[in-house]
């Protein structure tokens, strides 16, 4: 399989801040026993080969994956629904050699490098995914753990009904020796009690990590919220208060990166920016109140000076 990626890949043209191609992966190749050097990774499976101009590549996330369309303007008239049952991209985690996309409902998505020696232009787009067990729930967080890009999951309930079964466990790694995401034990996350789960988790800008714990499923629905200074130890117990004031610290994209981006169509918008070597990865939605309908990611040059 090494082979035959490695023969597309000499047939890609350099950049030439214009054309931009898409060459998707075979789902199987011939096997190869001449040992090469190997510019995909080899566990995830690899959905294509990108080369990245100066036009745009279009993505749009559904059941069966990123589609590449035209632009947004051309995106399916997904129906509007409420956000923690939608599929969009949650948020962009750099890591290691790679870009990783968190999608609610999904998976892991992951963009790296086409080369053992730098990204330039060229990148592998990769789905990491279990998408039958993540759609039946919220990716509540994404977050690094033990060096892993990790992702909550939990159960959604002020939209629609309650599902039956907790995830178990919430929390699931992308791992380097996995086709799909792996389940993965935080202490600082165990459940108080039954039917307790994590909604939310970020780290605040005194150091300490915040998350919320619910009841789900009991006569009061409690809800209980704590901090950790090490997701490896113990929460402690705060008051909402405390969780509000230290809990929503959040980065904003500066204007000169989003003046870098295509112009989207009305009510949708840009959630979030990251690049890979010459590579610039958005991630965009459509937008209306509560409610997300088409969703879906756009890499291009990033002609940065």
């Amino acid at each position: 399989m090494f082979i035959l990626l490695a023969a597309l890949l000499l047939l890609l043209p350099g950049c030439t801040q214009g054309d931009a191609q898409y060459t998707p992966v075979p789902a199987a190749a011939p096997h190869e026993e001449e040992a090469v050097e190997a510019p995909i990774h080899g566990v995830w499976p690899a959905l294509a080969l990108i080369e990245t101009g100066e036009h745009p590549l279009w993505f749009e996330l559904g059941v069966n994956g990123p589609a590449l369309i035209e632009s947004p303007f051309h995106a399916t008239l997904t129906p509007l629904t409420p956000w923690p049952h939608a599929r969009f991209v949650v948020e962009i985690i750099p890591w290691e050699r790679y870009l990783v996309m968190a999608v609610n409902l999904d998976g892991f998505f992951v963009l790296g490098p086409a080369s053992a020696y730098n990204a330039g232009t060229r990148a592998v787009l990769y789905r990491v995914t279990d998408s039958e067990f993540w759609a039946n729930y919220t990716v509540g967080a994404v977050f690094i753990w033990r060096d892993q890009p990790a992702a909550l999951l939990y159960r959604h309930d002020f939209f629609t009904g309650l599902h039956p079964y907790s995830p178990q466990p919430q929390v699931f790694v992308l791992n380097n020796s996995s086709p799909v995401p792996l389940g993965a034990e935080v202490p600082a996350l165990r459940p108080p009690g039954e039917g307790w789960e994590a909604e939310t988790l970020s780290r605040g800008t005194s150091g300490y990590w915040y998350f919320r714990m619910r009841q789900k499923g009991g006569p009061r629905n409690q809800s209980a919220y704590f901090r950790a200074r090490d997701l490896e130890g113990e929460g402690e117990r705060i008051s909402q208060s405390q969780w509000r004031a230290s809990a929503f610290a959040h980065s904003r994209e500066s204007p000169e990166v989003l003046a870098m981006l295509p112009a989207l169509p009305e009510g949708f918008a840009y959630t979030g920016v990251a690049f890979l070597g010459e590579i610039v990865l958005a991630t965009w939605e459509e937008q209306q109140g509560a409610g997300i309908g088409a969703a879906g990611f756009m890499m291009r040059y990033a002609f940065r000076q």
